[in-house]
């Protein structure tokens, strides 16, 4: 069975990134094609928020980092999932920079581009802050039969997601487009006759996606089993797996998987903001920083009016459209 998780931090801000995180668990298939209650088979080593202490938090990022200083608990979470995540590269070490292991080389050279996207910051060393709490999950998931097979982020800048936006007309298409890649690259990690099943956090109040997902699996048929304004599912049977893809409302507290990619997209998000603000800072002690969103962006775009100017820091690299 291939569990998969997708979630999304940032899709409402005028600054910064827009993140999505991907979280594919692979066990046994469970009775009844059922996804098992993950929280139960590892706890006491994995928890909802608030967690016991010494437990690891799995929960809505929105929960698990409230923006009050705790970015070490989501860095801790995130770093001891990626520590038991099966190695993709051959043999070689894994890089030790939170950001390297969370989105692909390809993000890192396109938000590179932006000179926000390569300032320094202090904030993203060591995620894997806690060695024995990523061992103690290594021995809690071998014993619950899951293996973590896939995790990680992707990072769309605003220059970007504005090229993306100039190409596809509508905001929530580009969200679209990047969920669609997410799950293609997982379901490309099934075995022949695996049971898939998949979750992703509503996309923009949607709740019909059968269309999108027929057009992103051809050569199968896609069945829709409900639609509803909570919760959307479809299933398909054919090209050597059997899959049901989910679409609900505050998944992140529905599934385990999809919790993971919500704070692995969060903590990528949060990284690349600290960078974002330090640039700035570094031009201009006094500004205050900023998380991106509409009523804060506001005020420090006003702030930062000059310094862009001086900087010939164009709008259109730096302000979200939509």
């Amino acid at each position: 069975m291939l569990l998969i998780g997708i979630d999304e931090a940032g899709y409402g801000p005028t600054l910064g990134p827009l993140c999505h995180g991907l979280c594919v668990l692979r066990l046994p298939d469970a009775p009844g094609a059922a996804a098992p209650d993950l929280w139960a088979r590892l706890a006491p080593v994995a928890s909802r928020w608030p967690a016991p202490p010494g437990a690891i938090a799995v929960d809505d990022s929105k929960k698990v980092y409230a923006g009050h200083g705790d970015l070490e608990r989501l860095r801790h979470s995130v770093g001891c999932f990626l520590a038991c995540e099966r190695d993709r590269s051959g043999g070689k070490p894994s890089p030790a920079e939170p950001i390297a292991r969370l989105v692909p080389p390809e993000d890192l050279t396109a938000v590179e581009r932006d000179p926000w996207g390569r300032a320094s910051e202090t904030i993203a060393a060591g995620t894997d802050s806690a060695p024995e709490s990523a061992e103690k999950l290594k021995l809690a998931l071998t014993a619950a039969e899951v293996a973590v097979v896939r995790y990680g982020a992707r990072a769309l800048s605003a220059r970007d997601f504005n090229a993306r936006l100039a190409r596809l007309g509508n905001k929530a298409d580009v969200a679209w487009e990047r969920v669609a890649e997410l799950l293609r690259e997982a379901v490309a990690l099934r075995r022949p006759g695996e049971l898939i099943l998949a979750v992703v956090d509503h996309q923009g109040g949607r709740k019909f996606y059968g269309p999108r997902l027929q057009a992103l699996f051809p050569d199968v048929m896609v069945w829709t089993e409900s639609e509803s304004a909570e919760r959307s599912t479809y299933r398909w049977e054919g090209g050597g797996a059997m899959a049901r893809v989910e679409f609900a409302e505050k998944a992140e507290s529905l599934s385990f998987p999809v919790a993971l990619a919500s704070l692995a997209a969060k903590l990528t998000r949060e990284l690349l903001m600290a960078r974002f603000n330090a640039f700035f800072r570094g031009h201009d002690q006094s500004l205050k920083p900023t998380a991106g969103y509409p009523a804060d962006a506001r005020r420090f775009l006003k702030a930062t009016a000059a310094l862009r100017r001086r900087l010939r820091i164009t709008d259109e690299a730096l302000i979200r459209k939509r």
